[in-house]
């Protein structure tokens, strides 16, 4: 996948957060979950969905694809990159949403925004891998398709995200 230069944190050091300490959250502990208990699932029950029924499709129908049609790619094409090529970066090179990369800043999926409160993440063969419904600290829960609890998206300070697993190790950047 070929990004235009300012979308990729290989040419642009501004969103490479090895680059960029205020977005790097082993070098900003405001971003770090570890060290800031307010974007800590672990201690801040208002974003864990495990604690918190508004967050957690298992208990919450509006924000489970699986009971709310209009949230699941397979039953609406408009969120669906496979039938909707302006949401597909492959076909769409004006794509305006956001690309998840691993550490060493190799593009691994692609982010469809729903609504304001969910998100879907697509590998580049558009299926649909996890999801994410908005919480409290403006971050999101992410989720298997099986609505799985698997990790968190949080803001990196900037206009992009961190992705962290369970156990609020760093394993994504969201830009």
């Amino acid at each position: 996948m070929l990004l235009p230069s300012n979308r990729n944190p290989r040419l642009n050091s501004s969103i490479n957060p090895r680059l960029n300490s205020s977005i790097n959250p082993r070098l900003n502990s405001s971003i770090n979950p570890r060290l800031n208990s307010f974007i800590n699932p672990l201690l801040n029950s208002s974003i864990n969905p495990r604690m918190n029924s508004s967050i957690n499709p298992r208990l919450n129908s509006s924000i489970n694809p699986r009971l709310n049609s209009s949230i699941n790619p397979r039953l609406n094409s408009s969120i669906n990159p496979r039938l909707n090529s302006s949401i597909n970066p492959r076909l769409n090179s004006s794509y305006k949403g956001l690309y998840v990369f691993d550490l060493d800043n190799n593009i691994l999926a692609f982010i469809v925004s729903v609504n304001d409160r969910i998100i879907h993440v697509f590998n580049f063969n558009n299926e649909n891998i996890m999801y994410g419904v908005l919480h409290t600290r403006g971050g999101f829960a992410l989720f298997n398709l099986d609505n799985e609890y698997i990790g968190h998206f949080e803001s990196d300070s900037k206009s992009g995200f961190n992705q962290f697993d369970l156990d609020n190790n760093w394993v994504a950047s969201v830009k």
